[in-house]
């Protein structure tokens, strides 16, 4: 198989040559660790093939991203200012432009036509010609809303005491920003079908440290029906879902079955690896994401490869069903690197062999 096919294959559950996994290199990972950290990634061919020595310079002669750059403030599409103290770290917003009841009740939304989740506007026209290309090529194309699209969003419109009370009891103004969000997401939705995306990505974080954010009953009132229809849509459509949530989302694990997302990208330890089994196995494919709390830092290679051999025999099967996703961050010395990746390495094709 292709690696394009081998991941079609895991995530149809129809009998993969190999678990597909993703290392992500930050820029932070490389300003921090630089030489020593490509010594590990030229010493693993197969995770990261064609890698040219010296290239992490390129990478570091890039400016920082403005949503991680503590030199200067970031503004979206719907006025949130956001502001990070670390460089490689997307900061926290420090103004919500709807805080106040006269702002939410006047606002005024940003253009539908290149509407992407309130961060960043989107050339549709643009990502329609990559596209174009990336199937060309043999790739998937895949098209995703900003991040924090919808429940968050409200969030970072109203600021979380308001928006926590907005949920309890609310007013005229809010359940129109509610709707207003919805159809902007809908709208979205729409023009990454029409730019020939063949997935849609529908990232939040809706878990804390133990639970959900909002909980059950206030997950169903007021994002489920929304959640359900944008993944309908793109999947009537033809397109397949990713829905990322990070946090513990256990107690609506049954509602995220609802949602149906094609591929599902929790965290690992979380949620807990036996509890991810009993909710999710062999009904949605998992996009397993490697634990960055505690075993990617402070772990032992030991550690690591422990935790990559249970999850891959816990959550894995011969028909696929789960990737692996790692993103290393600066945090994360080379020896950990060097550990994850062998480890995957290894147990990528422990149910093919």
């Amino acid at each position: 198989m292709t690696s394009s096919q081998n991941w079609r294959a895991a995530v149809a559950r129809t009998g993969p040559d190999r678990m597909p996994y993703l290392i992500y290199l930050t820029k932070a990972s490389w300003e921090r660790f630089g030489a020593e950290q490509e010594r590990v990634v030229l010493a693993h061919p197969d995770t990261w093939p064609g890698w040219r020595p010296g290239a992490y310079r390129d990478i570091l002669a890039q400016p920082w991203s403005i949503k991680e750059d503590p030199d200067r403030d970031f503004v979206d599409d719907w006025g949130c200012v956001w502001r990070t103290t670390q460089h490689g770290f997307v900061g926290t917003i420090v103004e919500h432009p709807l805080a106040s009841p006269g702002a939410l009740h006047g606002f005024a939304p940003p253009p539908a036509e290149t509407y992407n989740g309130g961060q960043t506007a989107v050339d549709f026209a643009r990502a329609a010609a990559h596209f174009a290309n990336v199937r060309k090529n043999g790739g998937i194309a895949h098209g995703s809303l900003d991040h924090g699209f919808f429940l968050l969003r409200l969030e970072y419109l109203r600021g979380f005491e308001n928006f926590m009370c907005d949920l309890i009891e609310p007013g005229d103004d809010f359940r129109r920003l509610h709707a207003t969000v919805h159809e902007l997401n809908r709208t979205a939705v729409r023009n990454w079908l029409a730019a020939g995306a063949d997935m849609v990505g529908l990232p939040e974080d809706l878990g804390g440290q133990d639970r959900s954010l909002i909980g059950p009953r206030f997950f169903r009132e007021w994002a489920l029906p929304c959640y359900v229809e944008l993944h309908r849509l793109a999947q009537d459509n033809g397109a397949m879902t990713y829905f990322h949530c990070d946090g513990n989302i256990m107690d609506i694990a049954d509602q995220i079955l609802e949602i149906n997302p094609t591929v599902f990208n929790p965290q690992d330890r979380a949620n807990g690896i036996e509890n991810l089994r009993d909710a999710f196995k062999g009904r949605i494919t998992l996009d397993l994401d490697f634990d960055r709390q505690f075993a990617l830092p402070f772990g032992s290679p030991r550690d690591i490869r422990e935790l990559v051999e249970h999850e891959v025999r816990t959550l894995g099967s011969p028909e696929g069903g789960l990737m692996v996703k790692v993103e290393i961050r600066g945090d994360v010395p080379p020896d950990n690197l060097d550990a994850v990746a062998s480890a995957l390495e290894e147990y990528s094709t422990f149910w093919s062999k």
